[in-house]
């Protein structure tokens, strides 16, 4: 699981976490509580699912064409940026959430989406 490993990964799962208990707490910090979530979405979830490929291929050198973090921003910008604040109050649309999602693929293609040695398993 040398994937799950990475420190692009390890840093925006702690900082995402850390984030939600600083929330929590009721600590709000304005730009960390509007948008780090958003920045930090994409390397978590692509990097999990960059994994599970890995794992059902058996191919530590899977890597994911930059379409794939693409198509990621689109999903996650309809649903949570459209639709769901068009059902819920608790959801507000913001369209500097896309930007951090970009971002935040960006960031993932960058660094963690690279291939692994062979003799390593994911």
């Amino acid at each position: 699981m040398r994937t799950l490993t990475h420190p692009v990964f390890i840093g925006s799962l702690l900082l995402f976490l850390l984030n939600q208990v600083l929330e929590l707490q009721q600590v709000h910090i304005k730009l960390l509580a509007h948008y780090l979530d958003d920045l930090l979405c994409m390397p978590v979830v692509l990097t999990i699912a960059l994994t599970a490929e890995r794992l059902y291929f058996r191919n530590p050198a899977f890597v994911f064409a930059p379409v794939y973090s693409v198509v990621a921003v689109v999903l996650f910008s309809i649903c949570f940026e459209l639709v769901l604040p068009a059902f819920s109050s608790k959801y507000t649309a913001d369209a500097l959430d896309m930007v951090f999602y970009s971002l935040g693929a960006l960031i993932f293609q960058v660094t963690v989406n690279k291939p692994l040695n062979r003799a390593v398993q994911p």
